[in-house]
């Protein structure tokens, strides 16, 4: 072996040895971070969900439409959609249009003045309307503005009718007897639900639950339903079709979901959701019908039936011009509602951030303790704070340096935190009033005990600093 080849095995042996020291250092690590991920898990997407660099998000081109009117129908999973409407304008301080009482004050006689609270800023246009009333677009879009965005859902009819059977309680309310009160309404379903009833106590006429109901509250005249025309029914199906921008289907909920986002132009974690007021029926659920009851059915809500398998067929339509990244959109927002559904369902108390990373239809946010707050607020409880803030906003006498120590008496529950005090804590939970305290600013997240310490304390004979 020539002298010069020793050399060069004595210059690599070094050389590879500090390697192996470094690479064991690395290893080493890791093994000791493994403990610690949990502070900050991060979620990557999956392989399959990537976007391909020629895919641009909407967002881009297009702003974030906050000018909505919401007509929520009864029985078709509108109270899922009124919370993501009700979370989206809460955490912005958007305004909107509430009924001054109960959440079913604007329906069904519409909107009215002594019905709800005036605007928080006198003279400027509410943002949302996303609780239950009446169709009525001349009315809505003064309260709003003429350029305001409406969307509904509709759910197939038989589906609805089972649901609202039990809701209702409507085997007790038509004197149904029997094991299958159900199967006899439908024998004959026009026996048991006249188009026209009224309020034993208060007079007050009643729309039908099981006639057309989505029809009337889209705002079919109700003194022309015992008297529908096919050429009435067309009519007011193109009526529909013409005046609102999207019309969701219950059926097919992530993709409408995912439309209305396109449609808005939001992010993606902004339709997040949980689903709410939804029941299993047992038996009732998984009746089956024969042909002739179906028929039956169809004759009794006709209107209902053909709005539902025109928006079926629109929605369809939509979807397939939606173009070629609509399929991975929809992945992806089914992957990251499995995602925050499986950390929201967590204890607080065993909670650590995940880190959801940038795509074409989100930005980067975590999935927190307080994220996961707002995703499970019960839509009760958000009408009550909207209405809570509200009268706060135009009570000028709770206009008051924030960040002042709770009361003594009361606590929290208590001027000039809340004016509903009492339906606050009825509807929420303490954790999501202290929550929306924070939000509201009425709290802030340096109080401390420390900060308790800004008097001379006689024993200790000085002024005392701050914590430091």
């Amino acid at each position: 072996m020539q002298y010069s080849e020793v050399a060069m095995m004595l210059v690599r042996q070094p050389v590879v040895c500090v390697f192996a020291m470094i690479t064991a250092m690395l290893v080493l690590s890791l093994l000791w971070a493994l403990p610690h991920i949990n502070d900050e898990r991060l979620y990557d997407v999956p392989p399959y969900l990537r976007v391909s660099s020629s895919i641009k998000s909407n967002s881009s081109v297009c702003q974030p439409n906050t000018n909505i009117a919401f007509i929520k129908t009864h029985k078709t999973g509108s109270s899922t959609v009124m919370q993501i409407f009700q979370r989206f304008g809460y955490l912005r301080n958007f305004s909107f249009l509430l009924p001054k009482g109960s959440i079913n004050q604007l329906y069904p006689f519409g909107i009215r003045d002594r019905m709800y609270l005036p605007a928080p800023i006198e003279g400027r246009p509410f943002d949302i309307l996303t609780h239950h009333t009446v169709y009525d677009r001349a009315g809505i879009t003064q309260l709003l503005s003429a350029n305001v965005t409406f969307v509904t859902i509709v759910r197939e009819p038989l589906e609805r009718l089972k649901s609202a059977f039990n809701f209702y309680k409507l085997a007790t309310r038509y004197k149904i007897p029997g094991p299958d009160p159900l199967l006899r309404f439908l024998e004959n379903p026009g026996k048991f639900e006249h188009h026209i009833t009224r309020n034993a106590e208060t007079e007050q006429v009643l729309l039908p639950q099981t006639c057309n109901n989505i029809a009337l509250e889209l705002g079919f005249p109700l003194k022309s339903l015992s008297s529908v025309k096919e050429k009435d029914i067309r009519e007011f199906v193109e009526k529909i079709s013409r005046e609102f921008d999207l019309v969701m289907v219950l059926e097919y909920f992530d993709e409408s979901l995912v439309l209305l986002r396109r449609l808005l132009c939001w992010d993606m974690r902004d339709i997040l959701n949980f689903k709410y007021n939804s029941f299993q029926y047992g038996k009732l659920g998984n009746t089956s019908f024969s042909e002739k009851l179906i028929q039956n059915y169809r004759q009794h809500s006709a209107i209902d039936y053909a709005l539902y398998e025109h928006f079926n067929r629109t929605l369809w339509s939509k979807i397939n011009k939606a173009g070629s990244d609509f399929r991975e959109e929809l992945a992806h927002f089914r992957w990251l509602q499995t995602t925050m559904k499986t950390e929201c369902i967590r204890k607080f108390d065993n909670f650590s951030a995940v880190y959801i990373g940038k795509t074409a239809w989100n930005a980067e946010f975590y999935i927190d303790s307080t994220f996961c707050t707002w995703m499970k607020i019960f839509h009760v409880c958000y009408l009550t704070l909207l209405q809570d803030r509200n009268l706060r906003h135009r009570d000028k006498s709770l206009r008051i340096q924030q960040y002042r120590q709770p009361s003594g008496s009361c606590g929290l529950y208590c001027k000039p935190y809340c004016i509903l005090c009492t339906e606050i804590k009825k509807q929420c939970t303490h954790h999501e009033y202290v929550t929306h305290l924070y939000q509201e600013g009425l709290l802030v997240p340096d109080q401390s005990s420390s900060a308790k310490l800004t008097n001379p304390v006689p024993h200790h004979g000085g002024k005392p600093e701050p914590i430091s």
